[in-house]
């Protein structure tokens, strides 16, 4: 079916289709934020449900503690996320061993709270996030009690062994946090000694899902975002996912800018250009379980690295179908390696099956590879990248109306992509100053002479 100059009965049976009306109510703050979160997880097997571990731990140590609700609800968040500045699969592994918790890591932790304190639903989580590596015993700061919390619970949870009965492991963790108490807050210590006496901690803990619809229910189930907040929170998603990688910096910006230019000359409401962009903002969320050791390599990837990257579609599709309300917005973004013909990845879509906003995704990302500078090459013109886009249309690859529509427009949707990654560019500038010299970010894969462009939320 052809979409790009509709009636008005099409027009209905999109609204419908698509449920917009319906969509502003129906997104959970906590299903997203699981769901960017087991996406982080996804980065080292080792690190299987390691957030939410964390995260039920902490709510019953701070529930025993008689924290109030909203206290929490926020320690339940931060939780959840609290390894989300950790970029590369060496740090979360690092922050993992026990032994080597001795000494404190406050440079993911710094990071988890730069990105998150500018989004209001998570500012109060970031700043738990900022200091949730703090060593009770030394720390001259004004910690938050929440704080102390993630940090018993992170100890506590990579004790765990996934290969031996968990009943029979809980002396020894009990052992080993006791042998080195002084890093908690003994206040929280008592707590803990007292829920180790029972059973049931021990179990939700250790599966981590038994305890995931109390959370949901008792704390977040009137927590939803509207479409605002949810652009915001998916353009947070994007910075998270390419703050891994020089190479694509700045690409989900572009992509996010291209493919909602795109729709809107295609003739569909504001409110499906808006679902577009968040789609383009999340198509590559997939890639957090894909190694920055692959993202990052300078050259030519063989076969196995090769094949892991391709993972990350169907990743992405995972990840936001699980979410309720982003289903149409799951196949938007992870059908941009799909191609009209049926030999793209994952699924093989084609036909009706293969939507025409899934197909104006795949030809936003295309556009956005072609047209952004990389560290490797300038951007191509509009001579070579419509070529490109014609040759590929010819092949079966995308759709020929679309690839009509980006020629005629090239110059409009080009602008809008360049003024996209500029700003990403900006926020990235303004997320690496700080004001004090121990607290400098710059990322060490930054290449002298290289241009690096990686987003951010806000100045510090």
């Amino acid at each position: 079916m052809e979409y790009i100059y509709f009636n008005k009965d099409v027009y209905i049976i999109l609204f419908e289709k698509v449920r917009i009306m319906h969509i502003e109510n129906e997104i959970s703050i906590y299903d997203f934020v699981c769901a960017i979160s087991e996406a982080v997880d996804f980065i080292s097997p080792s690190m299987n449900n390691h957030h939410k571990m964390v995260s039920y731990i902490s709510y019953r140590i701070a529930q025993e503690a008689k924290l109030p609700e909203n206290e929490v609800q926020n320690i339940i968040l931060a939780s959840i996320l609290h390894d989300i500045g950790a970029f590369s699969v060496e740090e979360r592994i690092k922050s993992s061993i026990y032994e080597s918790r001795a000494v404190e890591e406050n440079h993911h932790a710094l990071m988890g709270y730069k990105l998150l304190k500018c989004f209001e639903p998570l500012s109060n989580a970031a700043n738990l996030i900022k200091h949730h590596h703090i060593h009770y015993g030394k720390s001259k700061l004004n910690v938050p009690i929440g704080s102390y919390i993630i940090n018993l619970a992170d100890s506590i949870s990579v004790l765990f062994n996934e290969h031996r009965e968990i009943l029979e492991q809980a002396p020894t963790i009990l052992a080993k946090i006791s042998q080195r108490k002084d890093e908690f807050h003994p206040d929280l210590l008592t707590v803990f000694y007292e829920l180790a006496k029972k059973e049931y901690f021990w179990l939700e803990a250790f599966y981590p899902s038994f305890g995931d619809n109390i959370l949901k229910k008792m704390y977040f189930s009137k927590l939803i975002v509207d479409m605002d907040t949810l652009r915001s929170f998916a353009k947070l998603t994007a910075q998270i996912i390419d703050f891994r990688s020089r190479f694509t910096a700045t690409h989900s910006s572009g992509v996010a800018a291209v493919a909602k230019s795109l729709t809107d000359i295609s003739g569909y409401p504001v409110a499906v250009c808006k679902m577009m962009e968040i789609a383009g903002f999340l198509h590559d969320v997939g890639k957090l379980a894909v190694s920055n050791g692959i993202l990052e390599k300078n050259g030519k990837l063989n076969s196995m690295e090769y094949n892991s990257i391709r993972k990350h579609t169907y990743y992405t599709y995972f990840i936001l179908s699980r979410i309720k309300g982003l289903e149409h917005i799951a196949s938007w973004a992870a059908y941009h390696h799909e191609r009209e013909d049926g030999n793209g990845y994952p699924f093989h879509v084609k036909g009706e099956d293969f939507s025409h906003l899934a197909r104006i995704m795949a030809v936003a990302d295309i556009v956005t590879a072609l047209t952004e500078d990389r560290p490797y090459r300038l951007g191509m013109n509009r001579e070579k990248s419509t070529k490109i886009l014609h040759d590929m249309a010819d092949n079966g690859g995308v759709d020929k109306s679309i690839i009509k529509l980006v020629d005629e427009n090239f110059f409009q949707i080009n602008d809008v992509r360049i003024q996209a990654q500029q700003e990403s560019k900006r926020e990235y500038e303004a997320f690496y100053k700080t004001d004090r010299k121990d607290e400098k970010l710059k990322p060490s894969y930054s290449v002298p002479g290289q241009r690096v462009l990686i987003p951010a939320t806000c100045a510090p």
